[in-house]
């Protein structure tokens, strides 16, 4: 018998198809399951992108004030809440129009203002807020405690209805005798000055209407004085708004210098209370909770009552005062050969190809942009010329330049100001300074081509370098018998120049802390030497020293200022120590804001 080695057995055909079959399975099954782990990877993606956006709309912290922490919801309820505080207000000027309190210029001021608050809350939200939340943590230093019966108090307000009042003022505004440089130190005093004797009258038991004819020349004079039964809305000064709605029944303010420099003294002879508002408590708790509010009312207790006590411990004070007087030259000394040539005072009406300034250095010379620029110069130029009348000119150049210049400048006539020749375009500076002009004079026989435009140029003054200005008010003041005030009056180039250079009375925190220390080291009688602010330049006279009150010229100024200075640096020494501390800027996006649209 014969052994041979057996084959293995070939697989048939139905073999061969059903491993074909079973390797595409195994195949499949790869694919389906590599396709199911990449849903899962992108399921698993999308919720860590869902709780990544969970947690920076409601657990990352966007800033910390001690142990306080700032997260997206507080930011989200201050939003809320000042939405509706605004929203309650512009209504409350709507209503103020209706019943004639207010006209419909004041309304559309009020009712801007209000707006800009709002759009304002998408920049400064946040510093506002940790501001709030730290001022109540620094109000126990000063002695101050919040008490809920205060944040009860607090609360009833704000959906408390209007408070009216029954008001009477006497307004003393200053007689102007140039309405165009606004009142003089002198014609400020003198009304001050009838202020106080108003207020006296007034104090002693003096018929308010009788006063108020004697002293009184606002819109309400020919009334007595009184502005009848109204809401805080019937005034428009806002501080005087505030210390009339702050007085008891029958109480006087003091004198309230107003932003339009009139005094104004008020009483309130009725007081209406509002009860609360209906509906306003609900429609406020639908938008937050009323735990939300009393927090946020909290904060802003301790901080309210930590600026008033700060203010008004400042305005208690009688410091010592010094009443000075200033010579102010402006611009910085310079021994560079074009400084040394002095500056001109100019006006212009620019030309430009195209009335496009941005390009016209790019256009060729003979584009038909410049021909068409050149003959719209000419043409002004050739108005202006036939106009003799220097004073007439200067009218009729403003005009025009506000109509047709294709510069910025336009918007005030054309007026550039005092330059060196080589600020304006070197066209310009070579003709401005060559040649001999007095004020309202064109400049040149037509108009002037500079690389952007055509420029028709109107002379208004050429004075000396700022060295030598300052040698000339240093000779003056070293002349024998010199009087500080005529020279300032002469050669000084600040708004004070009207008053002779007088100022009047300022604490030492009312000047920088370099001049402060100048004017306080002073004797009286004695002038400083030079003393450098910014582009400018100070000779100072101090005319008298007094320990005194402030005047109400000063309070409105200590009373915007005063908190500030003091809060300024315990802020600057949180933030340095870690007391507060914000997210990273770049990621800090407030989606709060993004859940309430400022419409």
């Amino acid at each position: 018998m014969t052994f041979r080695p057996r084959r293995p057995a070939r697989p048939g055909v139905g073999a061969r198809v059903r491993g074909l079959f079973e390797g595409e399975d195994r195949q499949q099954a790869v694919v389906t399951t590599l396709f199911i782990g990449a849903i899962v990877l992108v399921v698993l993606a999308l919720i860590g992108a869902v709780g990544l956006a969970w947690y920076n709309d409601n657990l990352r912290p966007l800033a910390r004030v001690g142990s306080v922490e700032i997260g997206p919801q507080l930011m989200r309820d201050r939003v809320a809440f000042e939405t509706w505080r605004n929203e309650r207000d512009q209504d409350r000027v709507t209503l103020a129009q209706i019943n004639g309190e207010i006209d419909a210029a004041t309304a559309s001021a009020r009712k801007g203002a209000l707006s800009d608050q709002l759009n304002q809350l998408g920049t400064t939200g946040l510093d506002n807020l940790i501001d709030i939340i730290f001022q109540s943590r620094l109000a126990p230093g000063e002695g101050i405690t919040v008490t809920p019966e205060e944040v009860d108090a607090r609360l009833n307000q704000e959906v408390a209805g209007v408070e009216k009042r029954h008001m009477w003022e006497i307004v003393v505004k200053p007689v102007i005798a140039d309405a165009t440089e606004g009142a003089t130190q002198t014609e400020q005093h003198d009304a001050l000055v009838k202020a106080e004797q108003a207020l006296a009258a007034v104090n002693s038991g003096a018929d308010w209407a009788t006063v108020a004819h004697q002293y009184s020349n606002g819109d309400s004079e020919p009334a007595g004085g009184d502005l009848g039964l109204a809401t805080a809305n019937r005034v428009s000064d806002l501080e005087f708004q505030k210390e009339l709605f702050e007085l008891p029944l029958n109480g006087t303010t003091g004198i309230v210098r107003g932003p339009d420099d009139a005094y104004r003294i008020g009483r309130a002879t009725e007081i209406v209370p509002a009860g609360e508002q209906v509906g306003l408590r609900d429609q406020l708790f639908s938008r937050l909770s009323e735990a939300s509010v009393r927090a946020l009312l909290t904060y802003e207790a301790g901080a309210g009552e930590l600026h008033d006590k700060i203010t008004n411990d400042a305005l208690a004070l009688t410091p010592e005062q010094a009443r000075i007087a200033v010579i102010y030259i402006d611009g910085e000394v310079s021994d560079d050969p074009i400084a040394l040539q002095g500056e001109t005072d100019y006006s212009e009406i620019v030309f430009a190809p195209g009335d496009n300034l941005e390009t016209a250095a790019d256009l060729p010379a003979d584009d038909p942009a410049w021909t068409q620029a050149l003959a719209d110069a000419q043409g002004a130029y050739d108005q202006l010329k036939a106009i003799t009348d220097a004073e007439q000119r200067k009218t009729s150049f403003a005009e025009l330049a506000q109509q047709e210049s294709d510069s910025d400048t336009r918007q005030d006539g054309g007026s550039v100001g005092f330059v060196t020749k080589n600020l304006p375009p070197t066209a310009v500076g070579d003709a401005l300074f060559t040649g001999t002009y007095t004020d309202g004079d064109l400049v040149g026989t037509g108009p002037v081509r500079g690389d952007e435009a055509y420029y028709v140029l109107l002379f208004h003054e050429h004075r000396a370098s700022v060295k030598d200005r300052i040698q000339a008010v240093r000779d003056a003041l070293a002349a024998p018998g010199a009087d500080f005030n005529a020279i300032a009056g002469e050669l000084s180039e600040g708004p004070e120049k009207k008053d002779n250079g007088e100022i009047g009375w300022l604490t030492k925190d009312q000047l920088t802390e370099e001049i402060g220390a100048t004017v306080f080291n002073l004797a009286v009688g004695q002038v400083s030497d030079l003393v450098p602010l910014g582009v400018g330049q100070y000779f100072i006279k101090v005319e008298e020293k007094a320990v005194r009150p402030l005047d109400p010229d000063q309070v409105p100024n200590i009373r915007q200022t005063a908190f500030d200075t003091w809060y300024a640096d315990k802020k600057a020494t949180a933030e340095d120590d870690g007391t507060i501390t914000r997210s990273d800027e770049s990621s800090l996006t407030d989606p709060s804001l993004d859940d309430f649209p400022l419409e």
